[in-house]
């Protein structure tokens, strides 16, 4: 086959040598795949997690890992982050005739917290789990029914 689109011709209409197979080894064109083309496929499988349908990596200690749908984890995480945020703020608008003690390590404690929620948005992992040895795709409990989420695999 050339790419003139005649069976005789071994040349393109620019001159160049065409490519030629003599045996078919694609699929019918179809409407969504009208040129016939497939895949080259290897002998080995693609890590866990690294391309689509390979299977969702593993998490170790990543709290992202949990959620199927990055933008529902963006969202809960950082309306918890804000919340905390608020609760200091709220401690700190109320004690204007001054902060005590009890004041001091309560806003210490909201801080530290969301310190911790931040440090899961930025990818940081939970140290009880990370000390485990992280948390491997093969340790999942599965999900009965339809598994979960919009980006569930």
């Amino acid at each position: 086959m050339s790419l003139s689109g005649s069976a005789a011709e071994s040349y393109n209409k620019t001159g160049d040598a065409a490519l030629q197979y003599d045996k078919a080894t694609g699929p019918a064109p179809t409407v969504e795949n009208p040129g016939g083309v497939f895949p080259q496929v290897g002998g080995t499988s693609a890590e866990t997690g690294t391309v689509p349908g390979s299977g969702p990596p593993d998490h170790h200690g990543d709290v992202r890992g949990v959620f199927g749908n990055p933008q529902m984890f963006r969202d809960t995480f950082g309306t918890l982050s804000s919340a905390f945020t608020d609760a200091i703020n709220a401690v700190e608008d109320e004690s204007a005739s001054g902060l005590g003690t009890v004041a001091k390590v309560l806003i210490k404690k909201l801080e530290s917290m969301r310190d911790e929620i931040d440090g899961w948005r930025a990818g940081k992992g939970l140290p009880e789990v990370e000390e485990a040895g992280g948390e491997r795709n093969e340790d999942v409990e599965r999900a009965e029914g339809d598994g979960g989420g919009l980006y569930a695999e």
